[in-house]
């Protein structure tokens, strides 16, 4: 999920989104990434237009390539079902959802954190097990250091929400 994170949820503007991701220069110079794809087409954009909520691009495709046939590319069903993906509500694609979530007896009264750039929910009953932190934890607890494990938002950029 922080690989997604990285390139669906933060700006280029606030981070290096290609550090420690290996790429190449595609035909139109643009980067290509190769962690964790399966292939990829390249296009030279040749008109836009407007549709009022998105912009509709047609180009002309230059290159495209199949990096690893021995993977399925991951559908968006798959990351939101599976990997419990969530869209930003600042998304056009938004649809607000109860999340889903484990509770154990003890931490039920802990305060559950939303992080504002992904919709993420922290829950203390839950904790983060892929990085290190034990169910149990609340959210004052978690090191000044954690970061959202879908997008890499710091601590300050969450919120607690109510049930």
């Amino acid at each position: 999920m922080p690989f997604i994170g990285r390139f669906g949820f933060r700006s280029g503007r606030d981070i290096d989104k290609f550090e420690q991701v290996s790429y190449k220069i595609g035909q139109t110079g643009v980067p290509i990434v190769l962690d964790n794809t399966v292939g990829f087409l390249e296009a030279e954009v040749t008109e836009s237009i407007d549709a009022v909520t998105h912009t509709l691009f047609i180009a002309r495709t230059v290159a495209c390539e199949t990096l690893n046939r021995n993977k399925a590319p991951m559908t968006y069903a798959y990351y939101r079902d599976i990997k419990q993906g969530k869209t930003p509500e600042t998304a056009a694609t938004y649809i607000k959802v109860k999340p889903k979530t484990k509770t154990r007896e003890g931490v039920n009264n802990m305060k559950k954190y939303k992080c504002l750039m992904c919709g993420y929910i922290y829950d203390p009953a839950v904790g983060d097990p892929d990085n290190g932190v034990k169910a149990g934890t609340a959210f004052e607890d978690l090191p000044d250091v954690w970061v959202c494990p879908e997008c890499g938002a710091s601590k300050d950029e969450f919120e607690s929400v109510e049930d």
